[in-house]
């Protein structure tokens, strides 16, 4: 009976064991995934049992460096999922004096400082803050620190409007701008006295800065220079002003056109009337109105004021037959 038993009880473990076996066996099948590798540019495609990021990484073949980084782009290994290597490298770290060379795969000299046990407020010096293989980080120990507000000065703003009632190179100051005032709050940082750096830890305005507001104008204005090339032929005129209320005061000339600034009178027999003109000193103009003295190269121009004529009076001007 006692033999009975006994085998009785070995072949039950046989069975359980050739159970686990296949449960095992089976298991392992059933968690097969393929994942995606990528390192040093290439990518490796990779059919693994694997949970481990570094063991999936180890098992395409691929050699890990003590500083490597592995990444996923998932939260767990999982069918479709893909790991990035991340390779560390080499940069200049001094500390009071010293500098070694350590291997890292931060990309900012504050994260390597925390990486290497240098927290804040401990300050490090790198070029924007950035780092990349072969770049070098001073760490300096921040031994003191200190806050002090202080009220400064808002500069003037200057803000300029264009303007096309005036002509170009014009410039009229509409508001005198005053300066602002704001109190900030600074943290200066020391190390064995000496000071390392200053933080802005906060701003309040006190008194708003008032800006400076300038208009410049954008009207262009046109020379004799610019016409040149615009010009058919070239006059030289005696020229006169006249208002439009002059002769029989209804201020409409020969053409029918009211009498306006940039109206002329001229002898058609000379230059026809609808011609488009330039006057030096007065701009352009149209040949639209006669007159009884205006004969052969004589030229009358239509003034928006009494002073205005006045102050033309009478000159000889070159007109600009423009084409």
């Amino acid at each position: 009976m006692r033999i009975q038993k006994t085998h009785k009880r070995y072949v039950s473990s046989v069975v359980a064991g050739l159970m686990v076996t296949a449960i095992t066996l089976t298991g392992f099948s059933y968690n097969d995934k393929t994942v995606t590798v990528m390192a040093d540019g290439a990518a490796y495609t990779v059919k693994t049992h694997l949970n481990s990021n570094e063991g999936i990484v180890r098992n395409a073949g691929i050699k890990l460096n003590p500083k490597d980084k592995v990444i996923s782009d998932s939260n767990s290994v999982q069918e479709g999922a893909t790991l990035t290597v991340v390779r560390a490298f080499p940069v200049s770290v001094t500390v009071n004096g010293k500098t070694r060379t350590v291997y890292t795969t931060q990309t900012t000299a504050e994260e390597l400082a925390n990486e290497l046990g240098f927290k804040a407020p401990n300050y490090t010096t790198a070029a924007n803050g950035a780092i990349q293989s072969g770049s070098t980080v001073n760490i300096v120990r921040v031994t003191s620190r200190a806050v002090n507000t202080v009220d400064q000065e808002i500069p003037v703003q200057v803000i300029r409007e264009k303007d096309d009632t005036m002509a170009i190179g014009e410039e009229e100051v509409v508001q005198v701008g005053q300066p602002g005032t704001e109190r900030v709050q600074v943290e200066t940082l020391y190390n064995n006295g000496n000071v390392i750096k200053t933080n802005e830890l906060s701003k309040s305005v006190m008194t708003n800065m008032v800006p400076t507001i300038i208009k410049e104008g954008t009207r262009e204005i046109t020379t004799s220079r610019n016409v040149a090339g615009r010009a058919s032929r070239s006059i030289v005129m005696e020229a006169s002003a006249y208002l439009a209320g002059d002769g029989d005061g209804l201020g409409i000339t020969a053409t029918g056109v009211p009498a306006v600034r940039g109206i002329v009178a001229v002898d058609p027999d000379v230059i026809p009337l609808g011609t488009r003109l330039f006057i030096p000193g007065y701009g352009e103009a149209v040949a639209a109105d006669t007159g009884g003295a205006i004969i052969g190269n004589r030229i009358d121009l239509v003034m928006d004021s009494y002073g205005e004529a006045m102050d033309f009076g009478r000159r000889d001007v070159t007109v600009y037959v423009l084409d």
